[in-house]
């Protein structure tokens, strides 16, 4: 599996061979690809150390020292305060997961939206991966996450052993982390539990409002040359068209159809043409590819699959923008392969050819 990593100038990719980094140098973006090993992972470590703002040294620093100089004047015989337990620094290098410079969580949320991208990974489909998710599945937040959420717990059980709190907190702070691989694996590879569910959720909110923020164009860019330099080398079929990606695109862009119906609930009224009126606006003020029409039942819109998905979501979200807090949108979709003649214009010319040839029949 690939692996990304954000920092405050740029973001990193690790393949099952390689290392690829696209990274702010005095002003100016650098890429490069390296072996993975050792090396080049000290490498990679000694960038984003220095990428860190002042802020962060600044803290670390002083977390260092409230731990180790009141420590060594207690060895030295002083009997004052002792300092900082030294498993407390846990705390910090975690915790600051959720205090995130502004221009790394852009970088962040660029990383996400390249993993959350199906198709070619290119500059030329920036659109796209602007609009792709910018949560992701696997994110280093789970971890993060499970860590913080098992330390209480431990600590509440050892508590309950009759250890003193300080050393109970230690405890469970160290065995946390002890666990923590094994417990990342359980949330990344093990199915789909409620449990599951309910940490992945918690950690789609921090990821959408704490960790993230929506990318600029140079945050994106930086995100795909990295990713680009890491693919052409491991995975090409991920960021060149090739001759089975042609095929497959092709398939994708036969269009399907969708039927839409919007019924915001607990209005005043039993009309919904507000509604419908609001929903023909956002559609004729869209740049995206599709074709819409107007029924007296419903709306219907063609375009490829993935478009529609995403209109469909805006659609969705209109009521809820006008203030409305219940919303039932009812969707029929008709998506067919094994044609390119399943259109709006397509599938009314065949009925009304079968009708005229019925018509015919009968006047014979």
């Amino acid at each position: 599996m690939i692996k990304g990593m954000s920092f405050n100038k740029g973001i990193l990719f690790i393949g099952k061979n390689n290392i690829a980094c696209t990274h702010e140098v005095n002003g100016r973006s650098r890429t490069w690809l390296k072996p993975l090993n050792i090396f080049s992972l000290a490498y990679a470590g000694k960038i984003l150390y220095f990428s860190m703002p002042l802020w962060f040294h600044f803290f670390f620093l002083t977390w260092l020292l409230l731990i180790t100089v009141p420590y060594a004047a207690s060895i030295a015989g002083w009997e004052g305060w002792t300092g900082l337990p030294a498993f407390t620094l846990l705390y910090f290098l975690l915790g600051t997961h959720f205090w995130f410079p502004r221009e790394l969580k852009k970088y962040h949320g660029a990383e996400h939206k390249v993993f959350s991208y199906k198709g070619i990974v290119s500059t030329r489909n920036m659109d796209k991966i602007r609009a792709a998710d910018i949560t992701n599945r696997y994110c280093s937040t789970n971890a993060v996450l499970l860590y913080f959420l098992m330390v209480p717990i431990l600590f509440a059980g050892i508590s309950a052993a009759g250890l003193p709190w300080l050393r109970a907190l230690e405890a469970a702070s160290v065995v946390s982390l002890i666990l923590l691989p094994a417990a990342s694996y359980w949330m990344n590879r093990r199915g789909s539990t409620k449990l599951h569910t309910q940490i992945l959720n918690l950690s789609y909110q921090l990821q959408k409002y704490v960790t993230t923020a929506e990318p600029e164009d140079r945050h994106l860019k930086t995100a795909v040359r990295a990713y680009r330099r890491l693919a052409l080398k491991e995975f090409p079929s991920r960021v060149r068209v090739t001759r089975s990606t042609r095929v497959i695109k092709r398939e994708e862009s036969k269009m399907a159809i969708a039927d839409i119906t919007v019924i915001p609930i607990g209005t005043n009224t039993t009309s919904v043409s507000g509604a419908v009126a609001e929903i023909h606006q956002l559609l004729r003020k869209t740049d995206k590819p599709i074709k819409f029409e107007l029924t007296p039942m419903s709306t219907i819109i063609e375009g490829d699959i993935d478009v529609l998905f995403e209109i469909i979501r805006e659609i969705h979200e209109l009521p809820f923008k006008s203030g409305h807090q219940r919303t039932a949108t009812n969707i029929r979709i008709d998506d067919r392969r094994d044609s390119t003649g399943s259109s709006m214009e397509g599938k009314l010319r065949s009925v009304r050819e079968k009708i005229n040839g019925a018509d015919r029949a009968d006047n014979l």
